[in-house]
């Protein structure tokens, strides 16, 4: 359900069901209170759980201000990580035995995800299917931006149980145009250095040859938008990490972790292959019937397709009206995409498309 941001608080919670939680995802420009929100919603009850995104999707269209209200049935109350950095895999609660799947909503501007995530897995494992996103603001200034009936917190996430099955599509479209790399120095989300070079010297050459322009003191994201980074896997896509900065050093700032020895690829974009691969996506996760279909795409996509990003929607749609033409497509931008990959593991992901589709 899409509902505009002009909306009262009243209003918004008569749409919230008593007996499932309430999970919201709210365009970061909304002109809404989080915390009058929460308030109203412990007065009156209701459960809820969510995050602050850049934008959310409705049927064809991405929104910079709205909320998009989805329920469901879970099997415990939501799961609340205050602190992200400080969690172990023993402060997780232990599962029930119907859980099918997981959401995943965390700060997406954290620097210990990847930790995180590891500790989700090795408590989990591989028995239940993982979909999320970060949250976050599009400025990349870290701020409080995942909340549930506690309150509205930074660095934190929260977890939502369920027993739907879960049918997920996981592309990205990028090209490999140079690599491997080894990342020989690394320091958390900072490519330090790549074949014991300076990353920025590495990535300059090649990305420079290929686009035909040259990086200036301000250009910087412009250009680094259509060169993302690949982690290599064999036999499937790289795991794209997106290069945002470069700083005084020539580190690259990523969003998301590089371990270190890592090997990286040089990515390239081409429009029609990211749009293609969205619809492949959305073709694998709708395979088998009716379902409640949600989409986390990467706001990076946007800003790299611009008036292209219509066509992706435009895809991913008719593939869902397809399969069943009364299903509504909605979902979020994200600064970071949360999946379970082809082998089960649970992984974070950058300038990619995660089509899940819940039964």
């Amino acid at each position: 359900m899409f509902i505009s941001e002009k909306v009262s608080i009243d209003d918004l919670i008569q749409s919230f069901d008593q007996e499932k939680v309430n999970w919201l995802m709210i365009a970061e420009h909304s002109n809404i209170s989080i915390t009058e929100l929460i308030d109203q919603s412990n007065k009156r009850g209701y459960t809820i759980a969510g995050g602050i995104f850049p934008m959310v999707i409705y049927d064809q269209q991405s929104y910079e201000k709205g909320i998009v209200l989805k329920t469901i049935q879970t099997t415990q109350a939501p799961i609340l990580v205050p602190d992200i950095g400080s969690v172990s895999r023993e402060d997780l609660p232990i599962i029930d035995e119907k859980d099918r799947s997981c959401i995943i909503f965390l700060d997406g501007l954290s620097d210990t995800i990847p930790s995180f995530l590891d500790h989700i897995y090795e408590k989990y494992g591989n028995t239940i299917s993982y979909v999320g996103a970060g949250a976050g603001s599009l400025t990349l200034q870290q701020s409080p931006c995942i909340f549930t009936n506690e309150g509205l917190f930074e660095n934190a996430a929260v977890l939502l149980m369920a027993s739907n099955e879960v049918s997920l599509g996981v592309k990205h479209g990028w090209e490999k145009i140079s690599g491997p790399y080894v990342a020989n120095k690394t320091d958390g989300n900072r490519i330090v250095e790549l074949n014991w070079r300076p990353a920025f010297d590495v990535y300059k050459e090649v990305v420079e040859a290929s686009c035909q322009k040259k990086f200036k003191e301000d250009n910087f994201f412009d250009i680094a938008k259509g060169f993302p980074f690949g982690i290599y896997r064999e036999g499937q896509e790289d795991i794209v990490r997106d290069p945002i900065s470069v700083d005084e050093s020539g580190a690259l700032m990523c969003v998301g972790q590089v371990s270190q020895n890592t090997s990286l690829n040089i990515l390239k974009g081409d429009k029609d292959n990211l749009v293609s691969c969205a619809k492949e996506a959305a073709n694998q996760s709708l395979n088998d019937g009716k379902s409640d279909v949600f989409v986390v795409d990467c706001i990076s996509r946007i800003l790299y397709l611009e008036e292209g990003f219509k066509e992706e929607l435009d895809v991913i749609n008719s593939v869902v009206r397809e399969k069943d033409d009364r299903m509504e497509l909605e979902g979020i931008l994200s600064l970071g995409e949360i999946s379970s990959g082809q082998d089960g593991f649970l992984e974070l992901y950058n300038k990619t498309i995660v089509v899940s589709s819940f039964r």
